[in-house]
Order: C-alpha cells, then sequence, then structure tokens
C-alpha cells in the first residue's frame, strides 16, 4: 500500500491531465467531524474554494459546413475559480453548488496559413452536482459523481492570424455536464484515488460576422474529440473541520485542480 500512495502522490504532481473537477470518492467522509455540528447529527454544512486550469483540451469543429476547413482545435486553455457549498447527509452523500468566474482562449487553424483565435473576458459561471459512496469495505470506497457547469463571458478578443476583428455581438456559449465513478483508499489522513469519467462539452460561438471572409457560416460550435478520460488525485483530511484534495485529469484534456473545504 505504501508503493500505491507513493506512485499517486507522484503522478499527480507530475503527470498531465483533464474535464470538470470530480472529486476524492471519499469526500462525503472529508472531513467526517466539523467545527460546529456534532458528529452524530445526520447532515452536515461545507463551503470551500475550487481552482481548475485547463491547459489542453481535445476538441474539434462539429458542422456539415466543414468538408474544406481542418477540425482540429490546436490550443485551449480555460481556469475556474468558485466558492462551493455543500449539503452533506450521513458521511455518504452530498450535493454541492459552486459559483465563481471562468475564462478561455481557444485557436484552430482550418486552413493552412489561417489561424483563428478566441479569448474570453473573466465571467460569471456555475455548476451543480452531486456525489454518492456506493460501497466501502475497510478503508476502501467506491463512489460516483455527477456535475454540470454553464457560463457565457464575453469574447474579448478575436483575430485571425496577427488581425484583430469586431467582436460586437458576439455570443461565446460554454456547456458541459461529466459522470464518473471513483476508487479511493484511506491511509489514515491521506487518501488518494483513481477514477474514470464520462463528459459532453460544447462551446457554440455566435454572430462571427467579421470573419465571414474566413469561416464559411455566421458560428462556430466545438466538442469532445474523446468523450471519456481518467483521473487522479489525492486527499488530506485531518481529524476536524477540514479537507483538501488535488486532482489531474487526462486523455481528452489536460488539467490540474485543487479545493479546501470547511466542515461546520
Amino acid at each position: 500500500m505504501r508503493r500505491l500512495l507513493l506512485l499517486l502522490a507522484f503522478l499527480c504532481g507530475s503527470i498531465k491531465a483533464f474535464t470538470l473537477y470530480n472529486g476524492n470518492p471519499s469526500l462525503p467522509m472529508m472531513p467526517e467531524t466539523g467545527a460546529f455540528i456534532p458528529r452524530e447529527v445526520w447532515f452536515g454544512v461545507k463551503v470551500g474554494y475550487e481552482c481548475d486550469f485547463v491547459y489542453d483540451r481535445k476538441l474539434r469543429m462539429e458542422g456539415q459546413h466543414l468538408d474544406n476547413c481542418s477540425k482540429k482545435v490546436h490550443t485551449y486553455e480555460s481556469l475556474n475559480n468558485f466558492g462551493v457549498l455543500t449539503l452533506n447527509f450521513s458521511d455518504r452523500v452530498e450535493f454541492f453548488s459552486a459559483f465563481g468566474t471562468l475564462s478561455c482562449e481557444l485557436s484552430h487553424t482550418p486552413f493552412t496559413d489561417t489561424k483563428i483565435t478566441y479569448k474570453t473576458d473573466s465571467a460569471f459561471a456555475w455548476s451543480v452536482g452531486g456525489r454518492a459512496i456506493l460501497a466501502y469495505w475497510g478503508d476502501l470506497q467506491v463512489s460516483v459523481n455527477a456535475s454540470y457547469l454553464q457560463s457565457t463571458p464575453s469574447l474579448s478578443s478575436l483575430r485571425v492570424n496577427s488581425s484583430t476583428y469586431s467582436t460586437h455581438g458576439t455570443e461565446f456559449d460554454y456547456t458541459e455536464w461529466q459522470i464518473g465513478i471513483g476508487l479511493s483508499y484511506r491511509f489514515g489522513g491521506v487518501i488518494p484515488y483513481i477514477g474514470a469519467d464520462f463528459s459532453n462539452y460544447r462551446t457554440r460561438i455566435e454572430d462571427l460576422d467579421s470573419i465571414r471572409f474566413v469561416l464559411p457560416s455566421r458560428h462556430a460550435t466545438f466538442k469532445d474529440v474523446y468523450p471519456c478520460g481518467f483521473f487522479l488525485g489525492l486527499g488530506f483530511a485531518p481529524r476536524r473541520a477540514f479537507g483538501f484534495n488535488f486532482e489531474a485529469r487526462f486523455i481528452n484534456e489536460y488539467a490540474v485542480s485543487g479545493t479546501v473545504d470547511f466542515k461546520f
């Protein structure tokens, strides 16, 4: 078990990663004791902070009008910062809502000598979801999670090669939902985990009138190349009040996440 812990800790710190933050399968039990609410009470409340940075994602353009275009997305980055409110029930099930900001940058080359880059402002984003521990054997837990994220940031920059074009009236619609299953093992207050997920990502950019000379349509839609991926993580749960978690995701996107929670 010591070798497994060292391996997961190393991977979480060094592997390139990916989709929505999954979280530790043991999160409904992290921490087990709150600062004020007695452990015997069947419900609990947690507040926390979540930061998620995606530095690459496997996307492609969608549409029947793209027969003569390259559909591959070459560059994708996004940054999410959320405050999170979680309702916990019997240390087995929890539901959460998150509110904060999202920003992203995306570029693709539909033609050999033409690179289009879209960059958004940092805008309001929200997310909802839940987790449930399905089974546990001693310190081994198996859980499922589901979440949904939405944001409509405004486009701050639109470039074709080195030239800048108007973003007036342009709308950027970002949505993503995901389900996952994970396995964790508790070594006292240290909890490594691994899992797999299925996600559906969609970004649609409307009213691209200023670059109609490049794109054959007034809009551009981008979706995942691969819907499935894997994640690895490492959690820390002291005996009381606080829990910390770090996660890496990979295959259809490369990302890292970090969270801290305070349980009342």
